[in-house]
């Protein structure tokens, strides 16, 4: 859902977080999906609305391009945390001395004006915190880390000058969320964190710096969560109708249940007319064919291009068959054959990429290890943008 809503309005996630609450409590969290799904908000709401016993800080990391920058938001993010309960970092106040909170550029100066330390501002930042926490009986903290991948893509840099950093950064994450039992990170992607792995892998890395997290994944809203979302909107709007209900549902299901498009779409619905499935299907269609709509729906195919470089074709063809298949979803063998027409593919080359769209959430398999679109929205979408002939169109 978008910043303008308030928390409040942000539905159908109750047992979700109620779920990662308790999950917190034995394990840090990666949670991984589709942008727009509403993760951000899933965890704004979170850090607004802490049970007993649980501080927090919350920080997008996207914009985020150094490790000296993330260790000096860290840092501040904790020390303003704890100045709320007239707790210090103590370590830190010293390391930093009267120059404490002083920064250049985002990166936290030492008193004879040299850049501190990143790694030694992450340790003692944790250090100290970890004691404050002794003593504050029965409570925890948890770090929730927006947009993780992001940080470390831009660390590693577009030329791939900073990855042994990025790799310092995983390590060190990894190294802090187990070292103090009373401390949890919640990180989120929605570009999966495994290109970053892959290209670092390929670097020399070792590490497997999420195998101590749990992944977990909000999803789509449940279909009755949405559809009220959806009436919520309608009513909100003024829209006219005599099949209210009918029309929520229907709302609902073409834009797969994700509140972000319930909203888009049923801002474009047009006021003074009677509300029917087949009228908002049709506003949906001239959204997906528009050139101009601002539902970004081309990250999908631009995401592409940046995690896919060396097969980029493969990929497509891959997603372009799913698409226009007759049925929902297609086996390997199937899709085997149909890239086989277009191109020369390995077996274990197409099973590699085909794990990689489903862990990216383009793709997912079915009940009958068939794999189809995670979204029907975007299979629709994918078609009708490539031009492709398309059952679902």
């Amino acid at each position: 859902m978008p910043n303008s809503q308030s928390l409040s309005s942000i539905v159908g996630r109750e047992a979700f977080i109620s779920k990662t609450w308790e999950d917190l409590a034995t394990k840090s969290l990666y949670m991984n999906d589709l942008r727009r799904i509403g993760k951000t908000q899933i965890i704004r709401k979170m850090h607004a609305e802490l049970p007993a016993g649980w501080l927090a800080v919350f920080s997008d990391l996207e914009g985020t391009h150094t490790a000296e920058e993330f260790a000096a938001l860290v840092y501040k993010d904790s020390a303003a945390v704890l100045t709320k309960k007239q707790k210090a970092l103590r370590k830190m106040s010293a390391l930093l001395g009267k120059a404490a909170g002083t920064e250049l550029a985002g990166v936290l100066k030492l008193p004879d004006g040299q850049t501190a330390p990143w790694k030694e501002i992450l340790r003692t930042t944790f250090d100290d915190m970890a004691e404050v926490l002794r003593e504050l009986p029965g409570t925890r903290m948890v770090f929730f880390w927006d947009e993780v991948p992001y940080l470390l893509e831009n660390i590693a840099g577009p030329d791939g000058k900073g990855k042994d950093m990025a790799m310092q950064v995983l390590d060190i994450l990894r190294e802090l969320s187990q070292r103090h039992d009373t401390i949890r990170l919640l990180l989120t992607g929605s570009i999966g964190i495994h290109h970053v792995l892959r290209s670092l892998w390929d670097e020399g890395y070792k590490g497997s710096p999420l195998n101590h997290m749990n992944l977990i994944q909000p999803g789509p809203l449940e279909p009755a969560d949405a559809a009220s979302f959806a009436k919520s909107e309608i009513v909100r709007r003024g829209l006219c109708s005599t099949e209210s209900d009918a029309c929520a549902a229907a709302l609902s299901e073409m834009v797969s249940h994700v509140p972000f498009y319930i909203e888009k779409l049923a801002a474009r619905l047009p006021l003074g007319v009677n509300l029917t499935p087949a009228l908002i299907d049709a506003e949906l269609k001239n959204e997906l064919r528009s050139d101009a709509s601002d539902w970004d729906l081309d990250y999908y195919y631009r995401r592409v291009k940046a995690a896919f470089p060396q097969t980029e074709k493969l990929v497509l063809a891959i997603l372009d068959s799913v698409a226009t298949s007759v049925a929902p979803s297609l086996p390997f063998d199937e899709i085997r054959q149909l890239i086989a027409a277009r191109m020369a593919i390995d077996d274990e080359v197409l099973r590699e990429h085909l794990k990689l769209l489903c862990m990216d959430h383009y793709l997912v398999r079915d009940e009958a290890n068939a794999y189809r679109f995670y979204l029907p929205l975007i299979r629709r979408w994918w078609a009708i943008s490539r031009n492709l002939k398309s059952n679902c169109s």
